[in-house]
């Protein structure tokens, strides 16, 4: 009986789709989240409404993201991934118009949550679960690649929005905003996604059947790689330690990271540092999430996946401790530099680890569900920095707490155990 042979073919066409990953992350980190900042001024300037109630459209915008991504994981699931993500680049399309036309508060809100619910549909969550059908032993790298659309859309359309805005104004900058994610991102997905190898007549990685062969492609038990395509159902997942441990931990860190993140120039100012350096040390700890994505894409197909998710929270933790103590230039760039890289592992360490514990069976929802859960980590992050600031006068207790939760969030991590296979009647 003969294994699978790998393909002749010089470019497996899969690595096409993280090309096409790339491109619509980019839109919908560029477009979709990193330019709300820019927006706020010329808003303050149009309807005189005060900072906190144009800042609440993004954490409606956050919000309304966490409770969509369950439906889009089971959509994403039962239909063809090119005809969902083209069905949600129209409505991000039409949200992005939609804003342009605000006249009152409660439309820009409503506004704010249809682009929400747009953009869910071209983000990490259907883009994850397709790559995790394509890749499998280069499943992290491949991710990981994709995933470097966020920060580099964060990067790249920040300034030219902002050029817009300031040539014209912020009602046609959604206007071309709508137009720009037509023009690529419908195209795109129509003409590049597909849902699965087998439509091209391969298994995952480029692999050639052999019509007599018979068996998983990868050995249960293997850590590194994902147990047996078929996983498991949604009901059975969710009665595991290992789901528990990934949404706990998952969870956990994210009130850590945006606890940090979203306070971070306040925090470095508050160390005695300039308000320049601390805005130069946010960007740098943006680009850095870049490299981050990459670097732990590659590590989680070199070692098991739960290894390299302690090491990025252990990093992070290690980051806050030197901004705890640190005065410092020296121990501010040594902060940047190490959160920023681990901060850029997290996203993509979620979509490969549900595909690496569950298989592909329900690897859309229970993908939902987890994102689900660390959007609420997310949210309550800031907001958590926020009042123990307020009622201690400092930042200092925020971050020795979100030392202890990083800790509590490895050993979660660590908890979850192995991958393994799933068995009928569980």
């Amino acid at each position: 009986m003969n294994a699978p042979i790998e393909t002749q073919a010089k470019i497996y066409y899969g690595w096409w789709i993280v090309a096409a990953s790339f491109i619509l992350l980019f839109l919908y980190a560029g477009a979709g989240f990193y330019s709300f900042s820019i927006f706020i001024h010329p808003l303050e300037n149009a309807f005189g409404w005060s900072r906190s109630q144009i800042s609440l459209a993004i954490s409606i915008y956050l919000l309304v993201h966490g409770i969509s991504a369950p439906g889009v994981g089971y959509l994403i699931e039962r239909f063809e991934p090119k005809t969902i993500v083209t069905v949600f680049s129209i409505i991000s399309g039409l949200a992005f118009l939609a804003v342009s036309f605000t006249q009152s508060l409660w439309y820009f809100y409503a506004s704010y949550a249809l682009l929400s619910i747009g953009t869910t549909g071209i983000g990490y969550i259907p883009l994850g679960t397709l790559l995790s059908r394509w890749f499998v032993k280069k499943r992290g790298t491949a991710i990981g690649a994709s995933m470097v659309g966020l920060a580099v859309g964060g990067m790249v359309l920040a300034p030219v929005i902002e050029w817009i805005v300031s040539t014209y104004n912020w009602r046609v900058t959604f206007v071309v905003l709508g137009i720009l994610v037509w023009v690529i991102a419908i195209p795109l997905s129509l003409l590049v996604l597909k849902k699965d190898p087998s439509e091209i007549g391969l298994l995952a990685d480029g692999v050639s059947p052999d019509p007599d062969f018979i068996g998983p492609q990868t050995a249960a038990g293997d850590e590194s790689s994902p147990v047996v395509l078929e996983g498991w159902p949604l009901a059975a997942a969710i009665r595991t330690r290992a789901f528990w441990g990934l949404v706990l931990g998952f969870s956990l860190g994210s009130i850590g990271m945006m606890g940090v993140l979203q306070h971070q120039v306040p925090l470095i100012t508050s160390k005695g540092i300039s308000a320049t350096v601390a805005a130069s040390a946010l960007g740098l700890t943006a680009g850095l999430g870049g490299l981050g994505k990459l670097g732990f894409g590659k590590m989680s197909d070199l070692i098991p996946f739960r290894y390299a998710t302690i090491i990025c929270y252990s990093l992070q933790a290690i980051a806050v401790v030197a901004l705890l103590n640190g005065n410092s230039m020296g121990m501010l760039w040594f902060y940047v530099l190490i959160f920023g890289f681990s901060m850029g592992g997290i996203v993509l360490l979620v979509a490969i680890g549900v595909a690496n514990y569950f298989g592909l069976a329900s690897l859309g929802i229970i993908m939902g569900i987890v994102s689900l859960c660390q959007s609420l980590g997310y949210s309550s992050g800031a907001i958590l920095s926020g009042l123990l600031y307020d009622a201690f006068g400092s930042y200092d207790t925020a971050l020795k707490l979100y030392i202890v939760i990083y800790i509590i969030a490895i050993l979660a991590m660590f908890a979850a155990g192995k991958p393994r296979e799933y068995q009928k009647g569980e």
